[in-house]
């Protein structure tokens, strides 16, 4: 643990990336504490905002026929918000891991994988109090997908930097 410590003394990268992803970890159990009426009056705010600017038509249509289309994307627009509200928490993990310099990607891969499924499984246990909300097993593996993805991604880029830096520095 003393080790631990150490590696957040002086560091300003590492602080601020537990930090940031702390602070996400809260939004994602804010988000989850909205009622199912509000999460979708949320959602289907935010679709109805992108609908408007890449269907046009959007505007002209009557408000059933509205209802409607937005009813048809609804299920799409919330899944792909767990993919990514948990893909960015995957890279806010790696990001974490990595200023507290841990020594192997593997390491980095397994730790920021057991935060965001941990965090998935926590996620959907606590909804299951939200009145109007459930405890949805589909929701937890797009939660896992989307942060595995993300992982992989965020180490690749890690990895090309520090080639890059590499180079830089053999020149």
């Amino acid at each position: 643990m003393k080790k631990i410590c150490n590696r957040f003394k002086n560091n300003r990268w590492a602080l601020i990336s537990w930090i940031l992803l702390i602070m996400w970890m809260v939004l994602i159990f804010i988000l989850s504490s909205h009622t199912a009426d509000r999460s979708s009056s949320v959602s289907g705010n935010i679709l109805s905002a992108i609908l408007k600017v890449v269907y046009p038509e959007f505007r002209q249509m009557s408000a059933d026929e509205q209802f409607i289309v937005l009813e048809s994307y609804q299920y799409i627009i919330r899944k792909s918000a767990h993919f990514l509200l948990f893909g960015v928490l995957g890279s806010l993990s790696v990001n974490a891991y990595k200023s507290i310099r841990i020594k192997t990607d593997r390491l980095v891969i397994i730790l920021s994988l057991a935060t965001c499924v941990i965090n998935a499984i926590l996620d959907e246990i606590h909804q299951i109090f939200v009145p109007g909300r459930s405890c949805e097993i589909t929701d937890i593996l797009i939660d896992s997908i989307g942060s595995l993805l993300f992982i992989f991604l965020t180490v690749y880029i890690f990895r090309c930097i520090e080639k890059s830096k590499k180079a830089s520095a053999d020149i």
